[in-house]
This record gives structure tokens, sequence and C-alpha cells, in this order.
């Protein structure tokens, strides 16, 4: 077990050491770009180490009953690095000790979720991952709209967390365990506390991974926060939280009301996080509601009866993660500072290709369009959900996913406007500024 504390948990002990290091030299006050060169290369050690276990195919419960390292925490391992390695390539500029040292503490406590069997780790992650995410939302920013959107955020998360703590201690007086197999034996027996834990937890998570109608944190938190806290919260927290639910789905099987229960959100999710960024100007309000919307094929993955859920939800993960990350990445390339109105893209695949090609080539992928990656990572849901003879439920999400295209298409088309469509989307009676009247 001495062991398995250490090797299993080296990515962990590495993070770890990574905060203490980082506090040490924003206490000697050396140069800030170590911090970032310290945070990749923790990040890239980490990523060895655990391609390595999963190669090896290395499993072990270094804590029976609470810290298990299995398949599906290392592939979560995996995804979480993978993303904190390109935060640190893709948000470079301008970024103190303690955003990195925050960043990596949010990242230990996502991996701490996915090691979880009991649900005291399952907690423990769950909040070590969030409060530096409420911490970063504040951090560097100076604004009132910031400060509002990081007390909704922490004040939903705390009900959430609030929701999963009276699941638990309801399993808990039922089984007089904290491990999530115990509770998955009480499942099947019924009964009102076995109904009322389960509904608690799932709400407690649906409520932080920002499903309908648990969202309404999400626009006010995405839009105030900075676009490296943003597409942390997109991507490595949302990914966690999606993770968490799998981690308890996997053990404990969903009744046909549960079942039906889960379609039903699903299903709304699409649809409202959809039609919501319809109306969206501003790009990380519309990136809030596209992430409802991909919550909704998240959780959608969990009605698969085949055997695929694992596999189908960890493809669906990393490529949903790493294309909002290259989104967010891009878009602060094309619009430097925190002004994220739409109208900034205009015509600026004529000004700086490369980046308008990469955020097309997300946006694609994220709208599920054949050839990305993301179209596959959604046809391999819906082929599980209708393996697992949920057609009618599985037709209605395919059709809502169609209402996505047009604001993620309406994206790719104003990088690639011509001067003379600016002018003419300029409204009747204003003038057009004088750089263009110039051109």
């Amino acid at each position: 077990m001495a062991t398995d504390l250490v090797v299993g948990l080296l990515p962990e002990h590495l993070l770890l050491a990574l905060v203490v290091v980082l506090m040490v030299l924003e206490m000697l006050r050396i140069g800030q770009r170590w911090a970032r060169i310290a945070f990749v290369a923790a990040a890239l050690a980490g990523l060895a180490i655990a391609t390595y276990q999963v190669n090896a195919g290395y499993s072990a419960d270094v804590v029976p009953g609470e810290i298990r390292v299995d398949r599906l925490a290392l592939n979560g391992k995996l995804i979480v690095l993978v993303c904190g390695i390109a935060l640190g390539l893709g948000f470079a500029a301008q970024q103190t000790y303690k955003f990195w040292l925050l960043v990596a503490s949010s990242m230990l406590g996502a991996m701490v979720i996915f090691d979880s069997a009991g649900f005291a780790s399952l907690f423990i992650g769950i909040e070590l991952m969030s409060l530096p995410a409420f911490a970063l939302m504040v951090h560097g920013c100076g604004q009132s709209a910031a400060s509002e959107g990081a007390f909704k955020y922490l004040v939903l998360s705390s009900v959430a967390s609030a929701l999963v703590l009276f699941g638990v201690s309801l399993a808990y007086g039922s089984t007089g365990s904290l491990s999530i197999a115990a509770w998955a034996k009480l499942l099947p027996q019924g009964g009102a506390a076995a109904v009322a834990a389960s509904l608690l937890v799932l709400c407690g998570l649906f409520l932080k991974a920002a499903v309908f109608p648990f969202h309404g944190w999400a626009p006010d938190a995405y839009a105030s926060a900075r676009m490296p806290v943003t597409a942390l919260m997109a991507s490595v927290v949302k990914a966690a939280v999606v993770l968490a639910l799998l981690r308890i789905v996997t053990i404990v099987p969903l009744g046909t009301a549960t079942a039906i229960g889960v379609a039903v959100l699903a299903i709304a999710s699409i649809v409202f996080g959809n039609l919501a960024a319809l109306r969206q100007q501003r790009f990380k309000r519309l990136l809030a509601y596209s992430s409802v919307a991909h919550a909704g094929y998240m959780i959608f993955a969990l009605l698969d009866t085949t055997g695929s859920r694992v596999d189908d939800l960890l493809l669906y993960t990393v490529i949903y993660a790493l294309g909002t990350l290259l989104a967010c990445g891009s878009f602060a390339a094309l619009c430097p500072g925190e002004d994220d109105d739409l109208s900034a893209l205009d015509g600026k695949f004529a000004r700086r290709p490369v980046a308008a090609l990469l955020l097309s080539l997300a946006v694609l992928s994220l709208a599920g369009i054949p050839p990305f990656p993301g179209f596959f990572a959604k046809l391999f849901v819906f082929r599980s959900v209708v393996a697992s003879d949920h057609l009618v439920p599985a037709v209605h999400a395919f059709v809502g996913s169609f209402l996505g295209l047009a604001y993620y298409l309406g994206l790719v088309l104003r990088l690639f406007r011509t001067d003379e469509q600016e002018m003419n989307a300029v409204p009747a009676g204003a003038q057009p500024s004088a750089g263009r009247s110039s051109a």
C-alpha cells in the first residue's frame, strides 16, 4: 500500500509539489515567466507518468473504499494534464504566480475526483477543484461584474455541495459506509432513503456541471471571468464534474425512472443551450450556453447500456475540452483584451489567418460537423444510446443538435467577411469608422 501511495498517485504528488514550488518562487520574487515554465514542466512530467501507467495497465486500491487508481482515473488524469499543458502554452502572457498556483490546485482537485472510490474523497476533490476556480474569477479583475459572477458561482456551488452532502449523509445512514460501491448495493433495494440519496447527489453534480435547469450560474460566471479562467472552467472543471458522474454511474446502474429523467434533462439542455446561444453577441456568454448544450450531450451518454459508456464519454470529454481551449486561445489571439464582442471577429481572417483558421476548426468541431473530431464524438454517443433502445430520446437530441449549427457557423462566417460585407453590416443611420472609410 505504501508503494501504491507513492507510485499510483505520483501525478498528484507532482502537482502538489508544484504548488509548493510556486509559493517559494513567489516569496523569493523570481521572475513571473518561471511560474509558467514550472507549471508546464510539472504537467508534462505528470502526463508522461500517467501515460506510462495507462500503457502498463496499472491499477491499485490505494486506500480501500476511498482511493482507487484504475483505467478511468488514469484516462481522466490524462485529459486534465493535456488541458493544463494547452492552457500553459495558449495563455502565456502576463499570468502571475497566483494564477498558475490556483490552476494547479484546481487540476489537483480534479485528479482527486478521478481517484475517488468513496464519497469523502469525492467531496474533497470537488471542493479542491471549485474553490480555486472561484478565486481565479476575481484574481486580477478588479471589476464589479467579476465579483458578481464569482459570488453567484460561489453561492450556487455551495448549494450543489450541500445537496451532495445531504445525499451522502442519507447513504451513510443506510449503509454505514461512505463507499460508492456500498451505495450501489443499496439502490436496487429501493426505499425512500435510497431514492432521496441518489436524487440529491445527482442534482448536486448536475448543478456543478451546468445542466439545464441547474445552469443559472454559468452565463454570468463565464462572462465575468478573464478568458484563461473561462477556458479553465469550460474545459477542466466541466470535464472533471462530468467524469465524477461517470465514476458514480459506472458503479450504480440507472433504473428506468432515473434513465427517463436523465434523458429529459439531456434533451432540455441541448435544446435550451443551443437556442439561448443563438441570441448572444458576446463570445463568453455564447460559450457558456454552448457548454450547457454540451453538458446535455455528455449526460446523454449515461443512458448507454452496451458497455461503451466509459469510452464514449472519455472521448467526448477530451474532444470538447480541447476544442473549447483552442477556441478560447484563438479568440484571445484574434481579439486581445477583455472585450469579447463577436463583432470584433469580423474580417479577422485577412489580418490573422492562422488564429482565424484555428478558431474555425475549433468551433466546427464543437458543432459536430464532419470530418472534425466533434462529429465522431457525438456519433459514438448517439450510436450507443440508440443501441441501448433509447431511439426516441436520441432522435429528439439529434434534432436539437442542429440548432447549434447556426451560431457556430455564424462565428466562422464573421471571420471571413470582406470589407464590403462589414460596411453593409453597419446599422442604418450609423457612420462607418474612419478606418473603413479610408479603406
